[in-house]
C-alpha cells in the first residue's frame, strides 16, 4: 500500500526542503495541488511550473499535478489528477500516455471509469482535516462495498479524506493501491515526522 502526499494547499518556508527529505525518506508519490491567486480555485499552469523549478527535475517522475493530462505532460510530471467525468467519453488519444488519476465520488463513477485509468482516488472517507467546515463523507461502507463482490472486476483505489494515525486501521484491511494524506501530515509541527510514523504504520517503504 502506498501512502500519497498532496502538497499543503498554501506555498509556506520550509515546504520544499520538507518536501525533499520525505522523498529521501521513501516518499514515492506526491500530487501537487495548490489554491489559485485571486479568485481562482486552483494554482495556474505557470504557478506550478514556478513551484517545480524549486525541486530537482529527478522528482518529478514522482509528482501527479492536480489538472488535465495536458498539463501534466507540459509540465514534464509523472501524471494527473482530475475529476472522474473529464475522462469519461471521448478523450485524445495523447491523454491514454499519462498516468491519469480519477477522483470519484461514487460507484457509478468507479464502475464508469475507461481502463486506460490507472487508479482512482475515492473520498472524502473520513471528514477532512483540512476543510474549513464539515462536508459529506463516504465512510467505511462505501470502501466495504466496492470490494465485497470478488468476482467483479475492482479499479485500483487509493482513499482519502481524513485519513490519520487514529483511523488508518479502518481502512487498511481493505486491499487499497494506497492512501492519500494532507491534514495527516501538514497538520503536524514536524510533517517530516509525521509522514516517517504514518509510512511505517502503513508498512510503506522507507530509508
Amino acid at each position: 500500500m502506498r501512502l500519497w502526499l498532496v502538497t499543503c494547499p498554501d506555498n509556506f518556508a520550509g515546504e520544499y526542503d520538507e518536501i525533499e527529505e520525505m522523498f529521501r525518506r521513501g516518499l514515492t508519490r506526491l500530487i501537487l495541488d495548490k489554491r489559485g491567486r485571486g479568485d481562482e480555485k486552483r494554482a495556474s499552469f505557470h504557478d506550478y511550473e514556478r513551484w517545480l523549478l524549486s525541486l530537482p527535475m529527478d522528482l518529478r517522475d514522482r509528482i501527479w499535478v492536480r489538472g488535465t493530462p495536458d498539463m501534466a505532460e507540459q509540465l514534464d510530471v509523472r501524471g494527473c489528477v482530475c475529476e472522474a467525468e473529464s475522462l469519461m467519453g471521448d478523450v485524445p488519444e495523447s491523454w491514454k500516455r499519462m498516468d491519469c488519476v480519477a477522483i470519484c465520488n461514487t460507484h457509478e463513477q468507479l464502475e464508469s471509469l475507461p481502463d486506460w485509468v490507472s487508479a482512482a482516488l475515492v473520498g472524502p472517507v473520513f471528514q477532512p482535516q483540512s476543510a474549513l467546515g464539515p462536508v459529506d463523507t463516504l465512510g467505511v461502507q462505501f470502501l466495504s462495498r466496492i470490494f465485497e463482490d470478488e468476482n467483479k472486476k475492482t479499479p485500483r483505489v487509493i482513499a482519502f479524506g481524513g485519513i490519520d494515525h487514529e483511523n488508518l486501521s479502518e481502512i487498511s484491511k481493505f486491499p487499497l493501491l494506497g492512501f492519500s494524506l494532507l491534514g495527516g501530515i501538514w497538520n503536524y509541527a514536524d510533517p517530516v515526522n509525521a509522514f516517517i510514523k504514518l509510512s511505517r504504520a502503513c508498512g510503506c517503504a522507507i530509508r
